[in-house]
């Protein structure tokens, strides 16, 4: 049965080197993961905790298991559009919410900026603390208006303290 499976293998991956003139057209990436998946990952855990879920909750109403939602929320594996659609209703989070902050390329290889591959990788104990998970949950209920008077503020006090 697997040489079966290994001849399939090895007649599409020629089919597709006729067709792509590359034995494998996508790449594997072997080393970490990519930064944009995890920090959607992290905005969706946020959001999740910010709501007061578990994986659990979240995976049922996608239809999924938690094992999967936890995947998604370490930036194991991508989110697809469907699946991100779906996460953003039930979390009733807007599209751009899993985009805000998102490092750019420099900010990613190190340069300054807004959020550093090392901030998002401490991020997780961010997310146990309750008193910070409160305070998230109050952020994400407040309105759109509220949530820029806030990080106004803390972005003049973070500059006097500097």
């Amino acid at each position: 049965m697997t040489g079966g499976l290994s001849q399939r293998c090895n007649r599409s991956q020629a089919v597709n080197a006729q067709r792509t003139g590359r034995l494998n057209p996508r790449p594997i990436r072997t080393q970490g993961f990519h930064p944009v998946d995890v920090h959607v990952g992290q905005r969706i855990l946020l959001a999740r905790r910010a709501r007061r879920m578990t994986q659990q909750d979240l995976a049922r109403q996608l239809g999924m298991t938690f094992q999967q939602v936890q995947k998604y929320e370490k930036g194991k594996n991508r989110v697809s559009a469907s699946v991100l659609y779906q996460i953003m209703q039930t979390l009733d989070v807007p599209a751009s919410y899993f985009f805000d902050g998102l490092p750019t390329e420099e900010v990613v290889a190190g340069e300054g900026g807004s959020v550093t591959m090392k901030d998002v990788e401490a991020a997780p104990s961010l997310f146990t603390a309750p008193e910070n998970v409160s305070l998230l949950h109050s952020y994400l209920e407040a309105p759109p208006p509220v949530r820029k008077a806030v990080r106004s503020l803390l972005f003049s006090i973070a500059k006097e303290v500097t």
